[in-house]
């Protein structure tokens, strides 16, 4: 077993160690991560999810973040009643893009997964404990 795959078995991630391996070798080849939505999409295993989360926590740039959980808290806001995958909606994405702040982008979304943990739940959302409750369009249909 690669060292990679021994790492990552607790994660349940063995079958991308050779993803991450050839992902290695890419940032090796260029010389570092790259800092734009196009370069990082470019390289091997990187989804819309990695590269904006990439952005925004490494390089404190916009870029939306969505991932199965943060989906539902913004679903939920907006109105959205798609169950289409997160990465496959383009209208969450684009919404989730107008919605992110350009500066305290690490603070943000860690908020939206702390919320989505914590009060947005998937079968009983704690919504009286909820800050924007009174915005969400979700809320205000139950």
């Amino acid at each position: 077993m690669s060292t990679i795959a021994a790492v990552i078995r607790p994660l349940g991630l063995v079958r991308r160690a050779a993803t991450l391996k050839a992902l290695a070798r890419e940032v090796v080849d260029i010389s570092g991560v790259p800092n734009t939505i196009e370069a990082l999409l470019e390289l091997p295993g990187v989804g819309r999810y990695a590269a904006g989360a990439t952005l925004a926590v490494a390089f404190e740039k916009p870029a939306p973040v969505v991932d199965g959980v943060t989906a539902r808290v913004y679903r939920r806001y907006f109105g959205l009643g798609s169950e289409t995958a997160a990465s496959a909606d383009p209208e969450l994405w684009d919404l989730v893009d107008v919605a992110t702040p350009k500066n305290a982008l690490r603070e943000w979304n860690w908020a939206v997964l702390d919320l989505a943990a914590t009060i947005c739940l998937p079968k009983i959302p704690r919504c009286r404990e909820c800050p924007l409750v009174r915005n969400c369009a979700w809320a205000r249909a139950h």
